[in-house]
């Protein structure tokens, strides 16, 4: 069975809604990814290159089985025979442990909002705070 790596950022996060879907895959590190821009559709973020060094994404590093990333394909909705109707495009991207996978989002950026800060754990923790008040 072989292995992939695979950079998370938004609901597969530890301690996030869908992060049932990657915990039997082993985390590698938390770190931050340059180039891309994060983008809050509300239950969920997308992320966007940036084509240069502007911009960056807080992520965290899994080594996944064939079938988490199988079924990480379908919680993305990315369909490699279709991509144009995909909701995101899994993309190869260099890492510290070797070749790796990151979904970035297909589909316009209306109804979204530009997150500078790039960490969705941080800010759904901040906005259930703030709810609290």
């Amino acid at each position: 069975m072989s292995q992939h790596i695979v950079a998370v950022y938004g609901s597969l996060r530890e301690k996030m809604d869908n992060h049932h879907y990657i915990a039997d895959g082993k985390r590698i590190a938390l770190g931050w990814l340059t180039g891309y821009k994060m983008f809050n559709f509300g239950d969920y973020p997308g992320i966007v290159p940036t084509h240069d060094d502007s911009g960056r994404v807080r992520i965290e590093w899994y080594k996944v089985s064939d079938e988490t990333l199988a079924s990480l394909d379908n919680l993305e909705e990315y369909d490699p025979s279709t991509p144009q109707t995909s909701l995101y495009l899994r993309k190869p991207i260099f890492s510290p442990y070797g070749r790796g996978w990151i979904y970035v989002y297909n589909q316009p950026l209306e109804q979204s909002s530009y997150m500078e800060a790039g960490d969705w754990e941080r800010f759904r923790r901040e906005t259930k705070l703030s709810q609290e008040v």
